[in-house]
C-alpha cells in the first residue's frame, strides 16, 4: 500500500483495508485556489461551501471530500454530500447507513468509509520528521512514556508518532457517539510488530468503552493509523 505519484486531486492511494476502504487523494503544495474543473467534481452543496474557503484549508477540504467520494463508490454506493459537523469533522447522514473519517497532510488528503453496522471508524495519518520529542509528555499516558524512554534514543520519536497517530485515529472513532472532547490520557495504545496494536480505555465519563481494533501501516516518511470501534449494541 504505497501512494503513486499523481497529479494534485488526482486518487494516489486505494486499499481494502481490514477496517473499510481507505483512498488516498494527492493534493497541491502550495495554497493556491481550487480550480473550477475540480470543483466541479464535488456535489452542489460541497462546491458551495468549498468556494467559501481560502487557502490550505480549502485545499484540503476538497481533498478529503474527493477522497471521501471514491471511497463510498468503492463500497458500490452513491455518494451524498458531505459537510461538516459542529467540530469540523464530516457529518455523514444516518439513512447512509455509513461511518466515515478524513485526515490529511501537506500532499495527501485520505479517507476511510465502512458500513455503519460494523462499528465506527477512525483514520489517521502523521509525518514522522522533524521530530517532536516534547510532545511525548503530553500525548503518552505514564506507562506509555516509560516503555518510550526505556527504548534507544533513535526508536524513541518513532514509538511516540505512532502512538500519538493511532490515539487520534481513536479518537475519531469515538467522537460522533460520546461527543465530546477525549483526552490523552483517556486511551493508551500498544503497537504490536505485526502492525496491529492493544487498545485499552478509561473513559473520564464512565462511558461504555467499545472494543477497539487498530492497525498502523507505514508510508514513505509517514504512519498511517486506522481504527475500528463496536459498541456492545453494534452488530
Amino acid at each position: 500500500m504505497l501512494p503513486l505519484p499523481g497529479p494534485p486531486f488526482d486518487v494516489c492511494l486505494r486499499d481494502a483495508q481490514p477496517h473499510g476502504v481507505l483512498v488516498g487523494v494527492a493534493l497541491p503544495v502550495d495554497p493556491e485556489p481550487v480550480p473550477e474543473l475540480v470543483l466541479a467534481r464535488l456535489l452542489p452543496a460541497e462546491q458551495e461551501h468549498a468556494r467559501a474557503l481560502r487557502g490550505f484549508k480549502q485545499v484540503q477540504w476538497v481533498g478529503g471530500r474527493l477522497a471521501a467520494q471514491r471511497a463510498v463508490r468503492m463500497l458500490g454506493l452513491e455518494p451524498q454530500a458531505l459537510m461538516s459537523d459542529g467540530h469540523g469533522a464530516p457529518a455523514v447522514a444516518p439513512h447512509q447507513g455509513l461511518s466515515l473519517s478524513i485526515a490529511h497532510k501537506r500532499d495527501m488528503a485520505v479517507a476511510l468509509v465502512a458500513r455503519a453496522r460494523n462499528g465506527a471508524v477512525g483514520v489517521d495519518l502523521e509525518d514522522l520528521s522533524p521530530p517532536r520529542m516534547r510532545v511525548a509528555e503530553r500525548v503518552l499516558t505514564p506507562d506509555e512514556l516509560a516503555v518510550v524512554q526505556a527504548l534507544p534514543e533513535e526508536r524513541q520519536w518513532t514509538a511516540v508518532v505512532v502512538r500519538f497517530s493511532l490515539k487520534e485515529a481513536v479518537y475519531k472513532a469515538l467522537a460522533p457517539t460520546l461527543r465530546r472532547y477525549i483526552d490523552f490520557q483517556e486511551a493508551e495504545v500498544l503497537p504490536m510488530p505485526d502492525g496491529c496494536a492493544r487498545v485499552h480505555l478509561r473513559l473520564a465519563r464512565g462511558e461504555p468503552a467499545p472494543r477497539v481494533e487498530a492497525r498502523y501501516s507505514w508510508l514513505p516518511g509517514r504512519v498511517l493509523s486506522t481504527v475500528r470501534a463496536r459498541w456492545p449494541s453494534a452488530t
